[in-house]
């Protein structure tokens, strides 16, 4: 197990909480391995709000509470959208998201945040390699959905539960969305891989958003990416340049949340420790 005791460290830093057996175990875990709090995902199933009736949230909220641990949430990002407009998923997803919400609000003695996904519309390519004339033609309607339904979070989250979208598959339709979003109180999720194109070249659109709006930064996720494995690897075995995303989150108005995106823990356990590295090596405090 890597014991960091640099003081080269974000001022917040959680691990994604994915492989553990509960999250007692994780809220336990965390306490003694120099984390401030942890980010359970809620795409896992046994953590589902569902499977956590009053007594067992009462229970985490007093433990983390304890242990002075903050929590981070991430919504399940892989198979449900924003975008969807079929009237029925439409309102499941978003009562799910709101008991998403209530779980989030019940175990935190503070102010939280719920990292979410936008998702993408349906993607009905022509012969001839044009990919996005369905979205073009439909834009009003898919932008109108997500806008709407951002909103409806955003506001059922007041004023504890801050919802922060990850640069996941933006594209020209949810950056547009952002522009709106964002005076009603949305916060930004900034992913450092992601924000790199497959030739590690920075996607200069989403990083455009990023830069003119910094304060709106809630969290931050760090992992690498190799060639070889892909994203979601252990920092410092990749070719991510973390120097550029630094400089950005540096002096931010309120600090953003780090949350180790590396999986099991051990390795989020052995990111933590390079991080702390290429911070002292670049002078920056987070």
């Amino acid at each position: 197990m890597v014991q960091v005791k640099d003081m080269h460290l974000p001022t917040r830093r959680a691990y994604h909480v994915i492989y553990d057996s509960s999250l007692v175990e994780a809220l336990q875990y965390a306490s003694s391995n120099n984390w401030t709090g942890v980010a359970p995902d809620l795409g896992v199933p046994q953590f589902s709000p569902e499977r956590f009736p009053p007594k067992m949230r009462e229970e985490l909220r007093e433990m983390s509470s304890t242990l002075s641990l903050e929590w981070g949430f991430h919504a399940p990002g892989d198979d449900l959208s924003l975008t969807a407009t079929y009237p029925p998923v439409r309102l499941a997803i978003i009562e799910y998201m709101k008991q998403i919400i209530d779980f989030s609000r019940d175990v935190s003695d503070s102010a939280t945040n719920l990292v979410v996904h936008a998702g993408l519309p349906p993607s009905f390519g022509k012969a001839g390699g044009e990919k996005e004339a369905f979205l073009k033609i439909n834009h009003e309607l898919y932008l109108r959905t997500l806008h709407e339904n951002l909103s409806e979070l955003i506001e059922y989250g007041e004023p504890d539960v801050h919802i922060a979208l990850e640069n996941h598959a933006w594209n020209h339709m949810v950056r547009e969305a952002i522009g709106a979003l964002l005076s009603e109180g949305l916060r930004l999720c900034l992913d450092i891989p992601k924000h790199y194109g497959p030739d590690l070249g920075i996607k200069s659109e989403d990083w455009a958003i990023f830069q003119e709006n910094r304060n709106a930064i809630e969290v931050v996720h760090v992992h690498d990416w190799s060639k070889k494995h892909g994203s979601h690897q252990v920092v410092g075995t990749g070719s991510i340049d973390f120097k550029p995303s630094l400089q950005l989150l540096t002096g931010l108005g309120h600090p953003a949340q780090y949350v180790f995106e590396v999986r099991p823990r051990e390795s989020a356990q052995e990111s933590l420790s390079n991080f702390s590295q290429i911070l002292k090596r670049t002078g920056i405090s987070l």
